[in-house]
């Protein structure tokens, strides 16, 4: 499904077009190229297949934000779209092969997405200190997370005025891609667990110099065992709070979350 963009969202002296193979419209400054010379010259040929790469890659990029709850995207930074498309359009640089037609296999590349932040401001690692344990289920798509007892106020770099903190994960299945020459695009290698995810979310917790009750989660995206062909990406966030008159408000510029492994 294509994205529509709005005639509002045009910067003046740009336009949009289409191609076939990209999931979103291009916009490209008026006075260029035209969307026809661009679609069937040969001269534009290699522009062409960058674009289905990078339309490929954009995608799977949107798919891994769309598994976020909405306190989980409020933590991204406004710029995080456009890193993260990145990231994954470099998995297309470790085959072989014309540009355009390249597969996108995150399951032999994903990895180098490992450490992602989402909040490039408070980097999970440095704000959130405590130790943790994480160990595969008997089934793929699986895992099980323990967090030994800790003492928050000696474990976090807390924003000031933060009272309250929540621990999330997410377990997000990412289909490997690859060019179909018939179909002149790419497609996913297996469609059923593209975007299927788990998630855990703890308690509500004050920052105080009290230890914490350890806290075990099992965390699933399918009851099913997920088949191969499918990255798994196990995101960490910290969320901040500062509670005041019977409210929370969620601290999201302070809080970090980032990809904590892909296997």
């Amino acid at each position: 499904m294509k994205a529509n963009i709005s005639s509002h969202d045009i910067p003046k002296g740009y336009r949009v077009y289409t191609i076939k193979g990209v999931d979103q419209p291009i916009v490209a400054r008026k006075g260029g190229p035209t969307a026809d010379a661009v679609k069937h010259k040969s001269t534009y040929a290699e522009l062409r297949n960058n674009q289905k790469e990078f339309g490929v890659a954009s995608m799977m990029a949107k798919v891994l934000r769309n598994s976020l709850s909405e306190g989980l995207t409020e933590i991204c930074e406004t710029y995080v779209s456009g890193r993260l498309t990145a990231q994954f359009r470099n998995i297309a640089k470790y085959e072989d092969g014309p540009t355009g037609t390249r597969p996108l296999y995150v399951t032999k590349h994903g990895h180098n997405l490992n450490g992602f932040e989402f909040n490039t401001t408070a980097p999970y690692e440095e704000i959130f200190g405590a130790k943790y344990f994480l160990k595969s289920s008997s089934r793929r798509g699986q895992v099980i997370l323990h967090f030994p007892a800790f003492v928050p106020e000696d474990t976090f770099k807390a924003p000031e005025g933060a009272t309250n903190f929540k621990i999330n994960a997410r377990l997000v299945a990412l289909s490997d891609y690859h060019f179909d020459p018939e179909a002149n695009s790419y497609i996913a290698l297996n469609k059923d667990f593209h975007g299927k995810f788990g998630s855990y979310q703890s308690p509500m917790l004050p920052i105080l110099k009290i230890a914490t009750e350890p806290m075990t989660a099992h965390v699933a995206v399918d009851q099913l065992e997920v088949p191969e062909n499918t990255a798994l990406f196990l995101l960490m966030a910290v969320s901040f709070y500062h509670y005041e008159n019977g409210k929370f408000q969620h601290l999201n510029k302070d809080s970090g979350m980032t990809i904590k492994q892909v296997y």
